[in-house]
């Protein structure tokens, strides 16, 4: 008896698998059908139009909290950063969780969600890199802080490619990147070439060359000097500029009159990455001003679209309007950080009853002398 009602089990259960395996095909069929019909993805949209902008905070703050609340204000990207934080790889995911989840909520009110970007410690940590690429999903972006040449620019790039063109280390089924496994075409999309611009040879935003945006952080005067070189590098998609650490470069810290010297360092740096642009589009361009570099004769993306963002955190005294304007050419800014909006906040709000009390008190101490001045 036990045997059948075994049997019996077992037959249902093949049954059932095999539903779910004809579901998994549809479902992966539909999916296909959908990736086709993708908008370009964040990085995509940055690179090729210099109308599009994005704003948002860093986050400092251990809290997956604060980190959901933030993502449904609405700002186009967040930053978790590493590099001035207690954050480590698992507080790190957490915060991305946080920020995934609000990213559902974008989806049901058709609203764009707000992409995570995560500031590694180092530049030249690859070890790093590999465990924060691991269970960062993309669409999303990575920021290497404290670059100086363009050999520090290029390893960077490399820690965040697999093999045969990157060395970045492989565990790709059973990461959180990958869905754990679920996304099969995970590896294949992250070994990819980023000499054909990073997209992968997809402009669709299907790929994750495509959907990962690699910046590159330029904080001091010799890094400025070499951001023609820093800028040329394949797979080096943004330059964002440090202003704190760039005025300290020079021995001013802080020192941002608007006739300054650290002003006409880093308005000498804007510069250098709006030239820098201009050149890497006409690189991918031959003298027929048709796209080279892609071999896929199916491929009409046109990679000579992709130049450089030029992103940064604003400055004290400068507005975003200012970075924002076209001349300018701010595409990714960072205006605050969670630690700091929370302080202001919390300024606001005591300041605010201790001005209260000391009113009630001033009125209660005039009646009190005007009463002792009637006895």
């Amino acid at each position: 008896m036990y045997s059948n009602a075994i049997l019996h089990i077992l037959l249902s259960l093949s049954s059932s698998l095999d539903k779910n395996n004809n579901n998994s095909n549809n479902n992966t069929n539909t999916n296909n059908e959908l990736q086709e019909q993708m908008p370009m993805s964040f990085r995509q949209t940055l690179l090729t139009n210099i109308h599009n902008k994005s704003y948002g905070p860093f986050l400092m703050s251990r809290s997956p909290d604060i980190a959901e609340l933030l993502s449904f204000v609405g700002y186009d990207h967040i930053v978790v950063d590493m590099e001035h934080s207690p954050l480590d790889v698992s507080s790190v995911v957490s915060m991305l969780r946080a920020i995934d989840a609000a990213a559902g909520a974008a989806v049901r009110t058709r609203t764009r969600a707000t992409m995570p970007i995560v500031r590694v410690p180092t530049h030249d940590d690859a070890a790093t890199t590999k465990r924060i690429l691991d269970v960062l999903r993309p669409p999303a972006g990575i920021m290497f802080p404290m670059v100086e040449t363009a050999e520090q620019a290029e390893a960077a790039i490399l820690s965040s490619i697999y093999p045969p063109y990157g060395i970045r280390g492989c565990a790709h089924p059973f990461v959180r990147a990958s869905m754990y496994g679920n996304d099969q075409e995970y590896f294949q999309k992250n070994s990819m070439s980023v000499m054909d611009g990073g997209h992968g040879g997809n402009c669709n935003g299907n790929s994750v060359n495509g959907d990962l945006l690699r910046i590159v952080q330029i904080e001091s005067k010799r890094g400025i000097e070499n951001i023609p070189e820093i800028g040329m590098i394949d797979g080096v998609d943004c330059i964002f500029l440090g202003p704190f650490d760039i005025s300290c470069s020079i021995g001013k810290m802080g020192q941002f009159q608007p006739e300054g010297e650290v002003m006409e360092l880093i308005y000498r740096a804007e510069e250098l990455v709006r030239e820098t642009s201009r050149q890497k589009k006409i690189k991918g361009m031959n003298e027929n001003g048709e796209t080279v570099g892609n071999n896929d004769e199916n491929d009409e993306t046109e990679t000579a679209t992709e130049g450089l963002i030029l992103g940064g955190f604003r400055s004290p005294g400068r507005t975003l309007k200012e970075m924002f304007a076209e001349d300018v050419g701010y595409q990714l800014v960072a205006g605050s950080a969670d630690l700091g909006l929370i302080q202001g906040a919390a300024r606001a709000d005591f300041m605010e009853a201790k001005r209260a009390i000391q009113s009630n008190n001033s009125k209660s101490k005039s009646r009190l002398k005007n009463q002792s001045q009637k006895e």
